[in-house]
């Protein structure tokens, strides 16, 4: 459980390494920035307020999907409670803009956790976030994250 919690919830920090250009991918760029900042101080509303109502989040951390903002909300209520600290590296950021009301940004992320007990975890993972244009307001709709293959162990 730990190590889904703490994959998946830097799944949605890639937004926070955009490539910068002006537009729809700036303006999703300048919402992903602070909502990094928001996840390591552990304020979870900050932090979810990108995710549509219905947004889904997959992660390689559990076999099921998680549907809806609230089931979100919850996963991230309980990641900050068990990991303390929480750091995020954002590696080869890709942002692509279709339409002007789709962004899909992809990246890979290294993630830096400790928990209560001052135990450090590092997992190497990748992540797609989509966002969408609904009502004038960039929000997620769905975001994957999945940590990378470890060279000689099976999966």
């Amino acid at each position: 459980m730990k190590r889904f919690l703490a994959g998946t919830a830097f799944l949605f920090l890639i937004a926070a390494g955009t490539a910068c250009w002006a537009g729809p991918a700036e303006e999703v760029a300048q919402i992903a920035a602070p909502r990094l900042k928001a996840l390591y101080s552990g304020d979870v509303e900050a932090y979810v307020e990108a995710y549509a109502d219905d947004a889904v989040f997959y992660s390689s951390f559990t076999p099921f999907r998680i549907e809806g903002k609230d089931a979100i909300r919850a996963f991230f209520s309980q990641l900050v409670q068990m990991y303390l600290k929480r750091q995020v590296f954002i590696r080869h950021p890709i942002a692509r803009v279709y339409n002007d009301n789709l962004v899909i940004q992809s990246s890979y992320a290294v993630l830096n956790w400790t928990n209560a007990k001052g135990e450090y975890e590092t997992f190497d993972t990748r992540v797609s976030t989509v966002w969408t244009k609904m009502d004038g307001k960039w929000k997620i709709v769905d975001q994957h994250f999945s940590r990378l293959p470890v060279p000689g162990h099976p999966r």
